[in-house]
Formats: C-alpha cells, sequence, structure tokens
C-alpha cells in the first residue's frame, strides 16, 4: 500500500497529472480544450491517489493507473491505439525522470531515502524530475512539429 498524504496529492500528484496528461496529448497529437484537460487531469489525480491507498501489491497500482489514464484518453476522444501508445511512452518518459532526478540528487550528496523525509521536503525533492519530464515532451513537441513542418516541404 503507498499511502500518499494530502500534501503529496497537491504537490505532487495534480501537477504530475497535468503535465502527464499533456504530454499525451503532444504525442498524440490532438489538440485540447482547456477546461477538458483541466478535469481529466484532476480526476484522473483524484483516480491515481485513492488507488495508491488500495491494499494491493507494489505495482499492481501502476498497472491501474495506466488502465485508467488509457480509459480517460478515450473518453476524451484520442483513439484507443494512440492513448495506449501515448500513455505507455509518458510512463516511460516519466520513469526516465524520475530515474535522471535521483541520479542527481545522488551525485549531489543529497539524502535520497524518501521513507525519512517529510512530505513536502520529499516533494521538493520530486520537482526536478516534473520539469525534466516537461522539458522532454517540449522536445518532442518540438521535433513533431519539424517532422511536420518537413512533410509539407518534401510534398
Amino acid at each position: 500500500m503507498l499511502k500518499l498524504t494530502w500534501i503529496e496529492f497537491f504537490l505532487r500528484i495534480i501537477p504530475e497529472m497535468f503535465i502527464l496528461i499533456w504530454g499525451i496529448h503532444v504525442i498524440s497529437r490532438k489538440s485540447f480544450d482547456i477546461p477538458q484537460y483541466i478535469l481529466s487531469s484532476i480526476l484522473v489525480a483524484i483516480l491515481s491517489f485513492f488507488v495508491r491507498w488500495l491494499p494491493i501489491y507494489l505495482g499492481v497500482h501502476m498497472i491501474i493507473n495506466i488502465t485508467l489514464i488509457i480509459s480517460a484518453m478515450v473518453i476524451i476522444s484520442i483513439p484507443i491505439m494512440k492513448a495506449i501508445y501515448s500513455t505507455l511512452l509518458m510512463i516511460f518518459i516519466l520513469s526516465l525522470s524520475e530515474f535522471l532526478n535521483i541520479l542527481i540528487l545522488n551525485l549531489l550528496k543529497i539524502d535520497t531515502s524518501l521513507q525519512l523525509l517529510g512530505p513536502v521536503k520529499k516533494c521538493v525533492l520530486e520537482i526536478p524530475s516534473l520539469i525534466i519530464t516537461s522539458v522532454f515532451i517540449i522536445i518532442i513537441h518540438y521535433l513533431l512539429k519539424t517532422k511536420e513542418g518537413m512533410k509539407y516541404v518534401s510534398n
């Protein structure tokens, strides 16, 4: 069971879901309606928060969250194959960003045993992974725009 505090919900899960769903929209090349984007991000964040409270084995919550995110993306009219591909790619990018964050914190000799930290300090130490994820999304957006522009030039 991965019980999170309400502080972690507001400082980590909600921003993470906004970034994750933004990345899914970028990868699937679907423009988004702002109210729909905000509503889906908050809804997925709430569902993710409560899934982590379930008395299940570590890792099972991740599969449930991925399924919920894909379902939410299909509901907001992203085709299912794009939703699956984009969600899995964003989960990979988020995991890579968290790995890079831990690597950077270890290089800076910052204690990363998150069990011993308070929720606020834990959230502050996790902010760089969200920034790294956002940078990856911006790069992907740029590459997709460049690829799209190249397609029109070659025709």
